[in-house]
């Protein structure tokens, strides 16, 4: 089955195209333009080069989140759209399980989202034993297991305190991508996560509805 994979939830817009799990081809764009700019003529050129007509995709995926806000709707609605005009089921998969897909033992996936905020998650040899969260960083660091490896932008953000306060702990340096993102998502599609419908995972207000409560 061919799977194109979408990942726009972080810094990084990057696609995959892969077959039963089995990557094809990648493509990441880091330069300049808006992921609304690059993410569809990065997919063309991809299938392009690979000789993959749309039509050929059979299941299409993207990351879910959390993230950045725009970020996350871009991809979402990308893949809704190109799922819907082929008619084809949807896998999603969270930006943080991504993060930890395939790591053993004790994993905490951690995106900053300011001012010491972040996005977390606890996953025990692939086993999410704490759901997708908005923490606060300095507080929820204290729930975290001895010897855990942290993953993300909020774990090479905070690494001094995540030392300090989880012992025994270890940083990987590990961004958000679609091929991470495409193993996670078929497997969850061999699971039975189909759906005919993605939609964000949003675990904070955005910036414009906080401030509009702040009126």
């Amino acid at each position: 089955m061919l799977m194109l994979t979408v990942s726009t939830s972080g810094p990084i817009v990057s696609a995959c195209l892969s077959r039963d799990g089995t990557a094809l081809s990648y493509r990441q764009h880091e330069g300049a333009g808006t992921h609304s700019e690059t993410l569809m003529p990065l997919i063309d050129q991809m299938l392009t080069d690979a000789g993959i007509s749309p039509r050929d995709i059979d299941l299409y995926a993207a990351d879910t989140g959390p993230g950045s806000f725009t970020g996350v709707r871009i991809g979402v609605c990308a893949a809704n759209a190109m799922a819907g005009a082929a008619c084809k089921p949807l896998v999603g998969v969270s930006s943080l399980s991504a993060l930890a897909y395939g790591r053993d033992g004790s994993v905490c996936a951690l995106l900053d989202a300011r001012n010491g905020n972040g996005y977390a998650a606890l996953y025990q040899n692939g086993v999410c034993a704490i759901p997708p969260s908005a923490v606060v960083i300095e507080d929820f660091l204290p729930a975290i297991p001895t010897g855990t490896l942290f993953v993300g932008d909020g774990a090479l953000l905070h690494a001094r305190r995540i030392a300090q306060i989880v012992p025994d702990s270890r940083i990987e340096q590990a961004a958000l991508r679609a091929d991470a993102a495409a193993l996670a998502a078929w497997e969850g599609y061999q699971k039975g996560a189909a759906e005919s419908e993605l939609l964000p995972l949003y675990l904070r207000p955005s910036q414009a509805e906080r401030l509009y409560k702040e009126k």
